[in-house]
């Protein structure tokens, strides 16, 4: 009957044909029609009302051949044209009666697309081989988030025999990138292999991909192809995608186990688990940590030593997560901070509170070494308290109390402790900040401060005992205390300082007395004074006032040209100390000049040492704008190089 009606047609120039619907997992093609026109009906037209493959519909899908060969067994076309929007060169045969048809494009000389399908049989069957596939065809059956792919080949083949699904695909050259850049790859290579069977309901699944070459940008993780590997194992089944068995593979890191399930209608995340034992610090913090915290105090470390973690939730939330070390060590390339050998356990848990402790060999911070210390932890929610540590500093130690970390509702970290300095040794203390070398020793007790974005504040003043005096810190402030540039505000007042203890430790020569200071408005940056108003004078009461002639000597030195010592041209200047009435000194330091003043006026200038009693000496100074840098240097060839200026 086919026969008679392509015979009639043939007299007619034209057939009409309507095609049954094709379907079959990921493929479904709805009014089909078929127009054979022309001599011998080797014309044809062929509309596709609706074509839908892998979740990409086409809607007026147009196939046109010249040479089309049509019989009672079989309709085909050795050269045709798909209109998509995109016209595309291809090849089809298919069978009336197996229902088998074979789609094959070449686009170019080195690219073949090639499909082949069973339908309407139990088994169906498809198969799908690619060889130089374009990549940015495939471009529009990706996620619509996806950014753009702009390069790349595949190759590879896909097949459904039944209940069972295989695919392998090469990717090579893939290159993608989004509008705002902040998402791109480049010269991707990749390996992709899948498996799946049907029982019942479910689709049982295995799927590999392999990371053989390129680099990704994912803001603000950048990451270079090692041949990573992901492994994953699982069921899907009534809008569920469970991950039985996944394995995260990092070269020169470690590997990470994880499970967990997928919602799709909610597109949300399940119960989840992740875990990874022995991951090497230093390549994982190079390859993955160091992207992520650009802009923080440790943007820029050294690491070594090994950690465990695990971690499970649901959804969005972290219900527990455990943190194991393994003699971790690391330490800033601007030497603000190290820390070495830490070992321990942090387990934590979102409704209860955990123990946990960790120990470390050493530390230093801000050029102050640390010695070996023992910390116990107790962990809830985003909350962090030590009740006490004793931290060994030089050969002393500083005691915290009531230490406190934890997330406020602005999500900006917060921290407190309060505490107690016990002796520490001044020589110490000095020479890791490279100052002259002082004697004698430091303690005091610490109020209470605090940490908050980006400040660390003190409540309350800071009373520390040194040279047989106290030393009081208030209104200290300290910003970014680990940045590129910390800066330090503060006032400071020194009460009944031994001037003979001050002035032996750093080797000025000797002084005998007591003195009061007040540094007000202090403002260091990156640690040294950029602005401060400072004034030094003697205390007041009795007590024995005599300067050494080296310390005359040198005060006049520290002055500069315009400092003199009113030494007599007699039997003074062989007098190896002098008596004074008091002394005392200014500097308001502003733009990198010490504005400088004494204890009272002189001619021409201001006077830092007025005599008294016998043999006694005066010095003068007449400088009053200073260069704050060239004063620090004299002060270090007085102190360290041990200069002795002439006096005459």
């Amino acid at each position: 009957m086919f026969a008679c009606a392509a015979a009639y047609a043939a007299q007619n120039r034209e057939l009409n044909l309507t095609i049954a619907d094709l379907d079959a997992p990921g493929f479904s093609a709805r009014s089909i029609r078929a127009v054979f026109s022309g001599p011998d009906l080797r014309s044809l037209r062929l509309t596709v009302g609706r074509l839908t493959i892998a979740e990409r519909t086409f809607n007026k899908a147009t196939l046109t051949c010249d040479q089309a060969e049509l019989t009672a067994a079989r309709i085909a076309c050795p050269a045709g044209v798909l209109d998509l929007g995109d016209k595309i060169p291809l090849s089809f045969a298919y069978s009336t009666k197996t229902r088998e048809l074979t789609v094959q494009s070449q686009s170019t000389s080195d690219e073949t697309w090639r499909f082949t399908g069973r339908f309407g049989s139990k088994p169906s069957a498809l198969e799908l081989e690619m060889k130089n596939a374009r990549i940015d065809r495939i471009a529009p059956w990706l996620p619509r988030a996806f950014p753009k792919v702009s390069a790349g080949r595949a190759s590879g083949q896909f097949s459904k025999r039944g209940d069972a699904i295989t695919a392998r695909v090469e990717l090579d050259g893939l290159a993608f990138a989004d509008a705002s850049g902040l998402h791109a790859g480049e010269k991707i290579g990749a390996t992709l292999e899948a498996s799946a069977r049907a029982q019942g309901e479910a689709w049982h699944w295995n799927a590999s991909v392999l990371w053989r070459s390129g680099e990704v940008f994912w803001q603000p993780v950048f990451i270079a192809a090692k041949r990573q590997r992901l492994a994953l194992a699982g069921t899907t089944a009534r809008g569920i995608t469970h991950v039985s068995d996944g394995r995260l593979e990092l070269p020169g890191i470690g590997a990470v186990a994880m499970s967990g399930a997928w919602h799709h209608a909610q597109g949300e995340l399940g119960a989840f688990r992740a875990s990874a034992a022995r991951l090497r610090v230093a390549t994982l913090y190079q390859d993955l940590l160091k992207p992520l915290v650009q802009g923080t105090a440790v943007d820029d470390l050294r690491a070594e030593g090994e950690l465990s973690v695990s971690v499970a939730g649901a959804g969005r939330a972290l219900t527990a997560a455990e943190l194991t070390l393994h003699d971790v060590s690391f330490e800033d390339r601007a030497r603000r901070f190290a820390v070495f050998g830490v070992i321990g356990r942090l387990p934590w848990r979102s409704e209860v509170e955990s123990k946990g402790e960790i120990e470390l060999k050493g530390a230093e911070l801000l050029k102050v070494p640390v010695g070996a210390m023992r910390i116990p932890i107790r962990l809830r929610r985003t909350r962090v308290d030590i009740d006490s540590v004793r931290i060994p500093i030089f050969d002393g130690a500083v005691h915290l109390r009531d230490f406190a970390l934890g997330l406020a509702k602005d999500q900006q970290w917060r921290w407190r402790f309060s505490g107690e300095l016990t002796p520490l040794s001044m020589e110490q203390i000095t020479a890791a900040f490279g100052a002259p070398i002082m004697h004698g020793t430091l303690s005091g007790k610490l109020p209470e401060l605090r940490y908050r974005r980006g400040v660390l504040e003190m409540d309350g003043a800071l009373d520390i005992r040194v040279f047989d005096g106290i030393v009081t810190a208030s209104r200290l402030r300290l910003i970014e205390p680990f940045g590129r540039a910390p800066r330090l505000h503060a006032d400071v007042e020194m009460k009944n300082i031994d001037l003979d203890l001050l002035t032996r430790t750093v080797d000025f020569g000797t002084i005998t007395g007591r003195i009061d200071a007040r540094i007000g408005g202090l403002e260091l940056v990156n640690w040294q004074p950029v602005r401060f108003d400072a004034h030094i004078a003697s205390s007041p009461g009795s007590y024995p006032r005599k300067i050494s002639q080296r310390a005359v000597q040198n005060i006049s030195a520290l002055g500069g040209a315009g400092a003199a010592a009113a030494i007599q041209r007699s039997l003074l200047r062989f007098f190896d100390q002098f008596g004074y009435e008091k002394l005392g000194l200014s500097c308001k330091l502003e733009n990198g000049i010490c504005m400088m003043d004494g204890i009272e006026r002189a001619p021409q200038g201001y006077v830092i040492v007025k005599g008294g009693g016998i043999p006694a000496i005066s010095v003068i100074g007449y400088n009053r704008a200073v260069d704050w840098h060239e004063l620090v240097e004299r002060l270090k060839r007085i102190t360290q190089d041990n200069v002795k200026p002439i006096v005459e």
